[in-house]
């Protein structure tokens, strides 16, 4: 008996223990934590998110891509799907202290503990699906180039379509097998050179600019110094200029390369014969070519310069020599007075009978050779 009423205390002092660890008093037992109606308000707060979302973005999908289509790169600023995204988090943290109020302070603590695990779990979540639906490029703001952030501004209006702008097409640059073209260089004879630069000479001397006609017959000449028409030209010009000593200097350079050039030796002669230089003249024309087409000009004027300096006979050789080439008879008369001045007696009665047969003579020459023979021929 005692072994039974043993066992049987020991039963009842383990009952006594399994109550007292097993049992809680219904003042402090804790409510049981409706964690079903926390993930249902979440997957409805965020099935009304995406939802609105996507028909927002399905009503402004044309003007959206329109706009995308001209500009290429739209920097917004994500304010909007914050603000979405804070009261997402207001309507789950007033469901959440509502729910809490009714809970012990252990568990609303849990509460809050789970309420932030969700808010992180909707931040993750809710973003990207924002930004995907949305379609749009989002940049950091530059401020060195824009520092107001530019603002898309969404109007409910159908916007009008916009005209098709022309497409510019680049014409392809031309092959070379087909319009092929070769550089080729020319080299211009010192003769071309010259001639070049006497004929923008002339022009420019026409339209008044002196230095640059001046420049130009200079740089022809230096080109091609035996040019007749450029050192002839150049002496002109500075002789007309008042710069005599240079021009004979140039012409008489040309007569050292062409000593019987007949254009250089009659421009210097004049230019000699006009400043008083009368033997300087005749020693210019102490050699002329007789088939020269400058020959009776330059035969006249060293025939007048043998006169001025008394060399008679020298003058009327030069003037028979222009009476035979040319059958004038004032030429005739004018050897004739220089024979007679000479002493040249019968020379000077043969010159005035052959000036008297010419028929261009006036009535006064006549009358005078007939004078001179009637006093010469009674010698």
């Amino acid at each position: 008996m005692s072994v039974i009423n043993r066992m049987l205390r020991d039963l009842d002092q383990r009952q006594q223990q399994n109550s007292r660890h097993t049992y809680t008093p219904a003042a402090v037992a804790p409510q049981p934590i409706h964690w079903a109606w926390i993930v249902g308000i979440l997957v409805v707060s965020l099935a009304v998110i995406v939802g609105v979302l996507n028909l927002w973005w399905m009503y402004n999908s044309h003007p959206v891509s329109t706009e995308v289509e001209s500009a290429p790169i739209v920097q917004t600023n994500p304010a909007e799907l914050r603000q979405a995204i804070a009261k997402t988090e207001e309507l789950v943290a007033e469901t959440i202290e509502k729910d809490a109020t009714q809970q012990s302070e252990s568990t609303v603590e849990k509460a809050t503990a789970d309420t932030n695990k969700s808010k992180a779990i909707v931040d993750v979540a809710a973003l990207p699906k924002a930004q995907d639906s949305v379609q749009v490029k989002v940049q950091p703001k530059q401020p060195a180039v824009n520092p107001e952030p530019i603002t898309v501004q969404t109007s409910t209006e159908p916007e009008p379509t916009p005209e098709p702008t022309p497409k510019v097409t680049k014409k392809q640059p031309a092959t070379s097998s087909s319009n092929s073209f070769s550089v080729e260089r020319v080299q211009l004879s010192p003769q071309q050179l010259a001639d070049t630069n006497l004929s923008k000479a002339r022009e420019a001397l026409q339209k008044g600019e002196q230095a640059r006609g001046q420049e130009l017959l200079e740089k022809a000449l230096v080109v091609k110094p035996d040019h007749v028409q450029v050192r002839s030209e150049l002496a002109a010009y500075w002789y007309g200029r008042g710069l005599t000593s240079r021009a004979t200097t140039l012409l008489q350079q040309g007569l050292d390369l062409k000593p019987q050039q007949t254009e250089w030796q009659l421009l210097l002669a004049r230019i000699y014969e006009r400043i008083g230089r009368i033997e300087q003249a005749y020693n210019v024309l102490s050699v002329i070519p007789m088939q020269a087409p400058e020959t009776p000009e330059l035969l006249q004027l060293r025939a007048s310069s043998a006169t001025q300096l008394g060399y008679f006979s020298e003058a009327a050789a030069d003037y028979t020599a222009l009476a035979v080439q040319t059958g004038e008879g004032r030429w005739w008369l004018a050897a004739a007075v220089a024979h007679e001045d000479a002493s040249n007696i019968e020379a000077a009665v043969r010159s005035y009978r052959q000036a008297v047969q010419q028929p261009d003579l006036g009535q006064d020459a006549r009358l005078y050779i007939e004078q001179r023979l009637a006093v010469l021929e009674g010698f």
